[in-house]
């Protein structure tokens, strides 16, 4: 079964797994095998047996696999998520070539703020952190401004006001979850939390080096 995107800032703060674990890249116009080559840092790139997120935690040894991913579908989004030393937001913009689109959720967990990152046609279209001050960057840094607007979650444009007052302020973790729902919303994007998080899914190395912003 599909939800929407706003428990994964639940279980970024642990719960079945750590954040580590569950940094999420979805795809669109590419199938699992293409998603998985396009992040590998090596090749051929063999998908192989099907592991919960513990299982494939478990094959990290950070020297020679840093990073192993585990691939399935929702929808029409592909999806990945990886457990170890993933490349997360700093993933090559040139993934998204050739028509495809790139969503990134990267947890950062050892250096927060988590961030949110779409790609497209080879660049980065939209990059912000999640459940911080709103500073979009990218080709199209408006692109969710409306969406989030409407949600509470940043104040309208040049607004001199505070959006809420101090009694409603949203608190980072909601103001995250908020965030999440609004990106699921607009990009038709729904994963299971049972599935990413305990579910068994094809798997395979998506790196045997450490990734580069590290």
């Amino acid at each position: 079964m599909s939800e929407n995107l706003a428990w994964i800032a639940d279980a970024w703060g642990g719960t079945n797994l750590n954040a580590s674990d569950l940094y999420i890249t979805c795809a669109r116009g590419l199938s699992l095998q293409q998603l998985a080559e396009r992040m590998s840092d090596h090749e051929p790139v063999e998908i192989g047996a099907a592991l919960t997120g513990k299982e494939a935690s478990a094959f990290v040894d950070l020297s020679q696999i840093n990073c192993v991913g585990r691939l399935g579908h929702s929808g029409d989004w592909s999806f990945i998520v990886e457990s170890g030393g993933s490349e997360g937001w700093a993933l090559d913009p040139a993934v998204s070539r050739d028509g495809a689109e790139v969503v990134i959720f990267d947890p950062r967990p050892d250096d927060p703020p988590s961030l949110f990152r779409y790609l497209a046609d080879g660049q980065v279209q939209l990059h912000f952190e999640l459940g911080a001050d709103y500073h979009p960057s990218g080709a199209q840094p408006d692109l969710l401004r409306p969406a989030l607007e409407a949600a509470g979650v940043v104040a309208p444009e040049g607004s001199i006001d505070d959006l809420l007052g101090d009694d409603e302020e949203l608190s980072p973790l909601e103001a995250k979850r908020k965030t999440l729902q609004v990106i699921g919303e607009h990009f038709g994007l729904a994963l299971s939390r049972q599935v990413l998080e305990s579910g068994q899914l094809p798997s395979a190395v998506t790196r045997t080096s450490p990734p580069s912003s590290w």
